[in-house]
C-alpha cells in the first residue's frame, strides 16, 4: 500500500512509513510461542499490559505539559517565516538550497514554502548550484557573521547567511 501511494502521488518513500509493518510482530510472537503460553498466568500478563497501556501515555502527557523546551515545541514555521521575510526584502530569486546541519537547516528547508533542497555541506556538490539559485547557510552565528558574503541574520542559537540575487 505504501509503495502504491508512492507511485501514484510521486512522494518518496520515507523510512517512518514502514513502521506500520511492525504492528503485527506481537501477534507473530504469540503464534511462535503459543504452546509455551500458560493460561493460568495470562491474567498477570493482561494486567501488566493494561498498566503499561495506561501508564505510558500518562507519562508522555506529563512530560509534554510540564516541559516547554522539547523538539516537538520547535518553532520551525515561525523561524522559516522570519527567514522568508528577510529573503523577500533582500532578494528577487527563489531559495533553492539550504546548507547546514540536519536540525537547523533541515527544519528550515522543510518549513520554507519553496521547499529548497537540504544539504549537510557542499563537498563535491558545488557544481549543482547555479549562480541564480538562492542559498541559505545555517550554522554557528559567530563563524557565519565573519564569512557571509550575503545578508547575515541570527535567530538564537543559529546564524543564517542568505545569498541570492538582488
Amino acid at each position: 500500500m505504501v509503495f502504491c501511494i508512492s507511485i501514484f502521488t510521486g512522494a518518496k518513500i520515507r523510512t517512518m512509513w514502514m513502521s506500520t509493518f511492525y504492528l503485527l510482530s506481537g501477534t507473530y510472537l504469540f503464534y511462535l510461542f503459543e504452546n509455551k503460553i500458560n493460561l493460568k498466568k495470562i491474567k498477570k500478563f493482561f494486567y501488566s499490559i493494561i498498566f503499561l497501556f495506561i501508564f505510558s501515555p500518562l507519562i508522555y502527557l506529563y512530560v509534554s505539559l510540564s516541559n516547554d523546551f522539547k523538539r516537538t515545541d520547535y518553532p520551525g514555521k515561525e523561524i522559516a517565516s522570519l527567514i522568508q521575510n528577510k529573503w523577500d526584502r533582500n532578494f528577487v530569486n527563489e531559495i533553492k538550497f539550504v546548507i547546514g546541519d540536519e536540525w537547523a537547516a533541515g527544519n528550515l528547508s522543510y518549513h520554507l514554502s519553496s521547499r529548497p533542497i537540504w544539504m549537510y555541506d557542499l563537498k563535491d556538490k558545488i557544481s549543482v548550484i547555479n549562480k541564480n539559485d538562492g542559498v541559505i547557510y545555517a550554522g554557528n552565528p559567530d563563524v557565519l557573521k565573519k564569512v557571509c558574503p550575503g545578508v547575515f541574520g541570527a535567530i538564537k542559537p543559529i546564524g543564517y547567511c542568505l545569498i541570492g540575487n538582488k
